[in-house]
């Protein structure tokens, strides 16, 4: 009987997800898709691995540095945003 209580849960948490999903607005979801390609950019630039990169800003406030300032660092070009994501990290303890 416990397969059908892991069975119930995988399914309810895939549904739940599917629902969070559709209740994303445009603007959110273009927000998580830019992040998402700025730390990947970031991740290669400094031949890091994916989560590695992901720690890293998040550890050092880079993370929250492209959540604070969406509105203007989409805009500006890939470079800037790393540079600027550097500046931000060495700032707070960062060592790349």
């Amino acid at each position: 009987m416990w397969y059908f209580s892991i069975l119930y849960i995988t399914i309810d948490c895939q549904i739940e997800v599917l629902n969070m999903k559709r209740k994303l607005s445009e603007k959110a979801k273009n927000r998580i898709a830019y992040i998402n390609w700025i730390i990947i950019g970031f991740a290669r630039g400094f031949k890091r691995p994916i989560p590695e990169a992901y720690r890293y800003l998040k550890e050092f406030g880079g993370v929250d540095f492209l959540f604070k300032h969406y509105e203007y660092e989409h805009t500006q070009n890939e470079i800037h945003t790393h540079a600027a994501l550097l500046e931000i990290c060495r700032n707070n303890g960062g060592w790349l």
